[in-house]
């Protein structure tokens, strides 16, 4: 609102007022006016705005009573510029937060124009034919006092009013036409329930003709403070982000002239923010200059005034004085420290991370550091850009901030979190083994839980798992989700968690984990990991023989993400899935796929993965049982390999399946010295992985040369080309390989029953077990040989307890290479066999662990609870047996369930649990009758429990709704229901099955030696008696219930 009038309008006013009042009064009386109007015209010009306003409120108390008939509507010009004052008052006021008084004089103000426009119109009947000439101005000053009033509806109508009622030629409009459209757009901004698209057109009309309108800055800043309160209020974003959008360019200053409204635009921004609209509060902060900016811009202002005072440039004024006192405000801020650039980009650097912008926040903060080091906020402003460098992965860049933050701040309490940030940069930067030596030095010594434990749990579970210590990894991932939740690192540690399952083969496991992954982090724009974890996914069916949801994931990894870096080994799977079930055609497109797409990455180890498959595939011996007619079609496969790619860690495999397709194409030899040549290598390394089956193809391919026998391989072994004497790992294993060749040729001879090489053969494991025994140390042993020695000295000999220093070393390796629960069994079997109570319950021990850790191969689980029961029953622990017993059938296990049955059973019996027992033995040989070991001795017992219970007919047995009434005797029942019954219908079984063993006979002919017992003791009624009671009763028509 611009309250301005000028000296020569004043002038005429007075003059009129004091010829007026000549005319009708004395002359003493005209002068007292005449010197009132000089005295408020004066005041006026020397901004005494209350003077002036009291001395016209005199004026109007004294002569207001009879001046519309002496002076008709002129008089209003007096009320007019009463108005005037009481709006300049009000302002101040105002501007003073002085809220009462603000509202006296608006309210007085809207009074005084109000008279003007109602008391004093023109053409009024009655009046003297004089001109009111600020009659419609009146209105538009009214509409502004009512703005003041917060009245703004009424201010809306009045403003209306005047456009309805105006004279285009003569009523201007004030107090500009551009800060007319200003005031009208403020109204319906700041309406009780806002008007914003309204307040927006009238707004736009006073922008886009900016020059024509005369619309001033201040005006457009006020307008723009009016519409950021409105869209606040309505969380009404959109209509600001678009208002800036179309208006930018008429709504941004020269930076001269931006720089005074920075407070204006900072506050706007600020709201905006309060209120979570970060988009609009991204456009305000943009609009704000830069300080060096603005200090330029005023300088090459200063520079074109030289010595004039000031300009008209436009509708802005350009004042030496008031430009020279901004310069200096300007340095005095860039002195400081914290010029309002800082404020900016601290809001930007807050606005950044809002939209998860982490680059934006980096290059905020990276600013406040270069060009803003005496802020007052620099070892905070510092410290975060240490921090979101090491997010955004600028390893470098960390290590070069976090060392000046350490530089300059050495005594900030930060300075704990900067190390362990500059510990995340090495991790990101792929510096694993450094960033691993690192944290494993602090994780002892940082707080928990801090910051600084979270990025050390981390990195130590994220370096292990990328150096391939998967056991060592699991351990700190799992600690790290758990107490970590809330983590910056929480999505890469839940995905390392299950990821590096399937590392460790724990299937289950980590399919649980990974689908929690891809449920959590649906997004793959925020989800870097999508692919990985759905190939992850994948494999876990692959690896449960579940193809069909495997392929399904295979299907979606290649339609959704075919540049991923794991698409290679996806079409690699993909064609594991097609070979396996039996579409060969698909698999070698697959294959092939897997294979072009790996070479154009350059992806070695893919590459040669893929040409290990296609080898494997192509090069079967048979398909179907019956000859491959593509065999040789794995021969430029098997080349193309050991062309490019014979460093590849798949050249076991490739020389292991490509010697059928050599054999078919006369290259057997080169085959064979291919095998030989791969076992020397293997046997250099530290790491063996398939020298077993490496070794393994080369026996099958020597013997298959004609002339070559088992003796001459034997003595190839114990001289093996290019291995030293003192690797005793690869001559164990050649050992272990001539033994299972032995192995087979013993089941030769024995099928073909030729003694003589039965006992030669036998003789020969013997002594090379007796070999290994001798000339080699557990320790020198690998992993597979110490099981085989371990199962032979167990399984083979006199003295079992000699393969516990087998078992017992492998479980001391950190690599078990998944052989652990083996050799857990077989020591809980030589325990389990001692006649000692000790060595039994160290057999549970190791039995227990066993079935508490293999979750993911059920079948060592059986074997391993089965185990628990039977020794469970050798130590009378009978609770515990009923306790694992229960546990083996609730698992479902089926290997041994008609023994856990029975042992079940037993538990009750040895219990005095007899109603149980009854109910379980029954249970046993019901299920099991033709299992003669377990039913025999079920019926046996049963009868044995129900001759010694001995209840008579009527007796009642059980509780409540399950209770019966015997209508048989125990002793009866016990005779014909269950043990006769018995006899009668597994008699056949006895007589002529001839795989029964002695064992199970003698069981038989037990039970049916206690039917016989019972039947002579005179105390039930006999068969033949039952059989000679039934016809009676058939011939007399009676029934044999």
């Amino acid at each position: 609102m611009n309250t301005k009038f000028s000296h020569s309008s004043i002038s005429r006013l007075l003059v009129m007022c004091a010829v007026a009042w000549v005319a009708s009064f004395s002359t003493a009386k005209a002068q007292d006016l005449n010197t009132q109007m000089t005295q408020a015209n004066q005041a006026w010009k020397e901004k005494q705005y209350d003077k002036c306003q009291a001395i016209f409120t005199r004026i109007v108390t004294s002569y207001a009573a009879r001046a519309p008939l002496l002076y008709g509507p002129k008089f209003g010009v007096i009320y007019y510029r009463k108005g005037l004052c009481e709006l300049k008052l009000a302002d101040i006021a105002k501007r003073g937060n002085k809220k009462e008084e603000a509202k006296k004089w608006f309210d007085a103000a809207a009074k005084s124009f109000e008279t003007c426009y109602k008391k004093y119109p023109n053409g009024a009947s009655g009046m003297p034919k004089t001109t009111n000439t600020s009659h419609k101005a009146a209105l538009q000053r009214w509409a502004e006092a009512s703005m003041g009033k917060q009245e703004y509806k009424e201010a809306i109508k009045l403003y209306q009013k005047f456009l309805n009622e105006r004279d285009k030629g003569r009523d201007k409009i004030l107090p500009t036409p551009g800060g007319f459209y200003i005031n009208l757009a403020i109204c319906h901004f700041l309406m009780e329930k806002p008007q914003i698209p309204q307040g927006i057109r009238h707004f736009e009309t006073a922008l886009k003709n900016k020059e024509k309108m005369r619309t001033q800055d201040a005006g457009i800043v006020a307008g723009f403070l009016s519409l950021s309160q409105a869209v606040i209020k309505e969380k009404d974003e959109a209509a600001m982000v678009d208002f800036l959008n179309k208006n930018r360019a008429d709504i941004t200053l020269s930076p001269y002239q931006m720089y005074e409204f920075t407070p204006v635009f900072l506050k706007l921004a600020g709201n905006a923010l309060e209120a979570d609209m970060f988009v609009a509060a991204f456009n305000l902060y943009a609009l704000v200059p830069g300080t060096e900016e603005a200090i330029q811009d005023i300088k090459v202002r200063l520079d074109q005034l030289g010595e004039r005072r000031g300009i008209v440039d436009g509708q802005a004024i350009i004042d030496a004085d008031r430009l020279s006192k901004g310069l200096e405000k300007l340095r005095e801020k860039l002195r400081s420290g914290d010029p309002d650039d800082v404020k900016v980009l601290s809001a930007m650097t807050y606005l950044h991370d809002q939209a998860s912008n982490q680059r934006g926040v980096f290059g905020s903060l990276e600013q406040l550091e270069l060009y803003y080091k005496k802020s007052s906020k620099r070892e905070q402003n510092l410290f975060n850009l240490v921090r979101v460098s090491s997010l955004i992965g600028e390893n470098l860049t960390t290590e070069h901030y976090g060392s000046i933050f350490l530089r300059d701040f050495p005594d900030s309490d930060k300075v704990e979190a900067v190390r362990q940030l500059m510990l995340s940069s090495l991790f990101f930067g792929g510096e694993y083994k450094k960033s691993l030596e690192v944290a494993e030095v602090l994780i002892d010594k940082v707080p928990k839980p801090s910051e600084q434990h979270d990025i050390c749990l981390f990195v130590l579970g994220g370096s292990h798992f990328y150096l391939g210590n998967f056991e060592k990894a699991q351990p700190f991932l799992e600690q790290h989700v758990k107490d970590y939740p809330k983590s910056n690192f929480i999505m890469h540690s839940e995905y390392f968690q299950g990821s590096n399952l399937t590392r460790l083969q724990y299937w289950d496991k980590a399919a649980k984990l990974l689908d929690e992954f891809l449920a959590k982090y649906k997004d793959p724009n925020k989800n870097i990991y999508m692919p990985n974890a759905l190939y992850d996914r994948a494999n876990c069916h692959f690896s449960e023989s579940e193809y069909d949801p495997a392929m399904a994931l295979l299907n979606r990894l290649e339609s959704e993400f075919s540049q991923s870096v794991v698409i290679d080994m996806a079409y690699n799977m993909k064609g594991n899935i097609f070979e396996s079930t039996g579409n060969r055609d698909e698999a070698e497109k697959y294959y092939n796929l897997a294979l072009e797409t790996a070479e154009k990455r350059d992806n070695e180890i893919v590459a040669g993965e893929a040409l290990s498959y296609l080898v494997g595939m192509l090069g079967t011996e048979k398909i179907d049982k019956k000859p491959n007619p593509r065999i040789k079609d794995a021969i430029p496969f098997y080349d193309k390999f050991i062309k490019e790619y014979s460093d590849s860690p798949y050249k076991p495999q490739v020389v292991v399946y490509g010697m059928p397709a050599l054999r078919a194409a006369g290259r057997e030899q080169e085959g064979l010295d291919n095998l030989q040549a791969m076992i020397t290598e293997l046997a250099g390394k530290k790491r063996q992985a398939f020298l077993e089956e490496v070794v393994n193809a080369y026996s099958d391919a020597f013997l298959a040369v004609k002339g070559n026998t088992p003796e001459k391989l034997k003595e190839k072994y114990y001289n093996f080309p290019g291995i030293d004497l003192s690797d005793k790992r690869t001559l164990a294993l050649l050992r272990i390989a001539l033994i299972g060749v032995f192995e087979e040729q013993l089941k030769t001879a024995a099928k073909d029953k030729k003694e003589d090489q039965l006992l030669r053969y036998e003789a020969g494991i013997k002594a090379l077990f007796t070999d290994l025994r001798s000339q080699f140390q557990p320790k020198d042993l690998t992993n597979f040989v110490l099981i085989r020695v371990g199962d032979y000295l167990r399984e083979k000999t006199s003295a079992p307890k000699q393969s516990l220093p087998y078992y017992e070393e492998l479980l001391g390796r950190k690599d078990k290479t998944g052989m652990e629960f083996k050799a857990l069994l077989g020591i809980a079997d030589v325990m389990g066999a001692s006649d000692a109570p000790s060595d039994n319950k160290k057999a549970l021990v190791s039995l227990e662990r066993v079935h508490s850790s293999a979750n993911d191969d059920p079948t060592t689980q059986e074997k391993a609870l089965f185990r628990m029961v039977e020794i469970n029953a050798k130590l009378d622990d009978w609770e515990a047996v009923g306790k694992t017993a229960r546990q083996y059938l609730d698992e479902k296990h089926t290997k041994k369930v008609a023994e856990v049955s029975f042992l079940y059973a037993q538990s009750f019996d040895k219990r005095n649990m007899v109603n149980d027992a009854l109910f379980q033995y029954g249970m046993v040989y019901s299920r099991y009758t033709g299992f003669i070991a377990i039913s025999a001795p079920a019926v046996k017992r049963v009868m044995e429990l129900m001759w010694e219970r001995n209840l008579e007919v009527g007796a009642t047995v059980g509780d409540g709704a399950k209770a019966i009434t015997l209508t048989k005797s125990d002793r009866q029942s016990a005779y014909e229901t269950i043990g006769s019954k018995y006899i009668n219908s597994t008699r056949r079984i006895r007589e002529t099955n001839k795989n029964m063993t002695d064992a199970e006979k003698a069981v038989w002919d037990d039970m049916a030696a206690l039917v016989k017992e019972f039947e002579s003791t005179g105390q039930v009624k006999t068969m033949e008696e039952i059989k000679k009671e039934q016809a009676e009763n058939r011939r007399r028509g009676r029934s044999n219930d």
